[in-house]
């Protein structure tokens, strides 16, 4: 459906345990790249991109595991490099590499990247570093094309690690439909620092913003809407959530999951149809974003309305099939 409306990509995230609470708030999770997999035959131009978290699988797998799907979907695979904060989901598995992680998984990050691209690029891999070690390594065969690679980098050093390692960088800022104009300097403070970082290393590197979408036919109907959903918090699994935020003190994490908890700490656009298309827009045209991703409350409804009512509402996606 979302190739059919024109979306460019899809991702799907990797969760290995969940936040509980009454509703089991992301207890139940497919795994990533399996699920990736079995779309990349039943579709045709959309890119997909599956979630790797680098402490629950080394590189050289994950990189052979990616290799695997790139041949099903030529030019049409990315991988979403995830640094592993969340310290239950791995601490269970006695993966946890202490909390020393908190402040050092972007350096960790750095190596998994490197030895990924080694391989995908020569098909062998000798690496001796702080945290993995390869001896002649070796990868057959190798990607057909380019793999690209997002990360979620928002402070200084998860910013330099994208401009760095990534191709595309998530931010998590915006969302606040009622003052557009301070939304457009804050997503443009954040794409100038990657633009910035990455030009040291002369680079190309692009920024994606991520949003919630609450839209209806009017802004009184999606606020009737977000209200609603408010009303209807599990509060035991936000308990839950923004407690393993505050275990990690680097900057930029806890306070912007802390801000909306309740909405995974993702902008959430609350608004008509109008508003969206307008406000989405403008953070192309004015914020500089690349691109967006969007997570909707009944994703295939509202799926369905995006591609009815917002996008061709859109400046930006004239022309895109509806």
């Amino acid at each position: 459906k979302c190739e059919a409306l024109g979306f460019d990509f899809a991702l799907s995230m990797v969760k290995f345990r969940g936040f509980g609470g009454e509703t089991e708030y992301w207890d139940y999770a497919l795994d990533s790249f399996t699920l990736t997999a079995s779309l990349a035959p039943l579709t045709s131009r959309i890119r997909l991109i599956p979630s790797v978290t680098n402490l629950a699988l080394h590189p050289a797998v994950a990189a052979r595991m990616a290799v695997t799907i790139e041949a099903v979907c030529p030019e049409r695979f990315g991988l979403n490099i995830v640094s592993g904060w969340y310290k239950d989901e791995f601490q269970q598995m006695g993966l946890w590499p202490g909390d020393q992680h908190f402040t050092n998984r972007y350096d960790y990050a750095s190596e998994y990247v490197r030895v990924l691209r080694s391989l995908w690029e020569t098909g062998r891999c000798d690496f001796h570093g702080e945290f993995f070690e390869l001896t002649n390594a070796e990868i057959k065969p190798r990607p057909t094309s380019y793999i690209p690679l997002v990360c979620a980098g928002q402070s200084d050093r998860g910013i330099r690690f994208t401009a760095e390692c990534g191709d595309r960088n998530f931010v998590i800022a915006g969302g606040n439909t009622n003052d557009v104009e301070a939304d457009i300097e804050t997503l443009r403070a954040t794409t100038s620092r990657l633009q910035a970082q990455a030009k040291t290393v002369e680079r190309d590197v692009g920024t994606i913003g991520l949003f919630n979408i609450i839209a209806a036919s009017s802004d009184a109907e999606a606020e009737r809407r977000f209200s609603h959903i408010v009303a209807g918090a599990d509060a035991a699994a936000l308990e839950n959530l923004v407690s393993e935020a505050e275990l990690d003190q680097s900057e930029g994490m806890s306070e912007s999951l802390k801000r909306k908890s309740m909405f995974m700490g993702l902008p959430t656009l609350v608004g008509g149809w109008e508003t969206v298309a307008n406000y989405l827009d403008r953070m192309h045209i004015e914020a500089r974003l690349d691109a967006c991703m969007f997570a909707f409350p009944d994703f295939e409804k509202d799926i369905d309305d995006f591609g009815e009512h917002i996008q061709p509402r859109m400046e930006t996606r004239a022309g895109t099939t509806n």
